[in-house]
């Protein structure tokens, strides 16, 4: 089969491997379509503390259940999609409800949808596989990944309890947040929720979407200060100038993933005088999953909106093009 395998950084190809064969409650899924997303382009550049090379990409997907080894509780031809990790469901964090900071739960993680088919391991066929409802299409059913950790993300900050909200960049995590705080809010009645990044271009997709949006450098000039600051980007330098922009017993909630060893200056003052607190969001749990699943059947996400490109697996260049430099927010790769 075809899969497009990361050797190390900066070592990405579509190779010819063999095709894996299901084990024990092991499932073995023909892939219908995987989505671009920025997890992947990382992976390919610098790597993850948590993901070793090589490892083929892709891991927001749907497809059919090919074959399934003895135990596993699914069926040739069902369509399904899943999470990506395993948690054991025994250790200290499991227990405590935290699954998605198992130390395990990554020991073989969801990634491979690059590809003609992809191997599900037996700990994500039991808490992370799910059939996909008549309805629900292929793109919308691959969502479910990041939109659970989007889930996570506003639990995480308790964000239904109203307040205004900047969202600090213009990616597929940003535009699902807004979705979600939009939706919560009845249309946005009642709170101010703005989008903040650097492009005026990718700014525009928001504004189509009918979010009020701003330019991050400007939005500290504007005096305006949220209950909610969430940053989707990663970057040490904005991620400094949020607590200003932070209102008295705010949060400032990062999302985004930083390199190990990454460090950012804090405004100490902001933190101990105004109360602003500063928290972390990590991945999902089999809850947040569920919860995400859900809101996709519901319809809560525009997805055609997020998902408007598909292109073959052979032009995964073209694909991974389109979205770095801000013509689509998500491509659909079709083996």
């Amino acid at each position: 089969m075809r899969a497009l395998v990361s050797e190390g950084p900066e070592r990405l190809a579509l190779h010819e491997v063999a095709t894996p064969r299901p084990g024990p409650e092991e499932v073995l899924v023909r892939v219908l379509v995987a989505l671009t997303c920025a997890t992947d382009f990382k992976l390919a550049r610098r790597g993850h503390p948590k993901i070793p090379f090589p490892l083929t990409l892709g891991h927001e997907f749907a497809g059919v259940v090919e074959a399934a080894g003895p135990g596993a509780p699914f069926a040739p031809g069902e369509r399904v999609t899943s999470a990506v990790s395993g948690p054991c469901g025994r250790c200290d964090d499991c227990r405590a409800g935290r699954e998605n900071l198992c130390a395990t739960a990554f020991e073989r993680p969801l990634f491979g949808a690059f590809a003609d088919f992809l191997l599900v391991p037996e700990r994500i066929v039991k808490s992370g596989l799910r059939r996909i409802p008549p309805g629900l299409t292929d793109e919308a059913a691959a969502l479910l990944d990041p939109l659970a950790s989007v889930v996570h993300a506003l639990n995480r900050v308790k964000a239904q309890d109203g307040g205004d909200v900047l969202v600090v960049g213009t990616g597929p995590i940003a535009a699902m947040l807004f979705f979600l705080l939009r939706g919560n809010e009845g249309g946005g009645a009642g709170r101010r929720i703005v989008v903040a990044g650097r492009r005026p271009e990718k700014l525009a997709f928001f504004e189509g979407m009918k979010a009020e949006v701003g330019l991050i450098e400007n939005m500290r000039g504007e005096g305006a200060r949220f209950s909610l600051v969430i940053d989707t980007t990663g970057d040490a330098d904005v991620i400094s100038e949020l607590p200003a922009l932070t209102a008295n017993g705010g949060t400032v909630l990062l999302f985004a993933g930083m390199p190990e060893g990454a460090r950012v200056s804090v405004d100490a003052f902001a933190v101990h005088y105004r109360e602003v607190s500063i928290t972390g969001s990590f991945h999902y749990t089999p809850r947040d999953v569920d919860a995400a699943f859900a809101l996709l059947v519901e319809g809560a996400i525009p997805v055609s909106s997020l998902v408007g490109e598909r292109r073959g697996l052979a032009q995964w260049r073209e694909a991974f093009d389109l979205v770095e430099r801000g013509a689509a927010m998500k491509v659909a790769l079709v083996p």
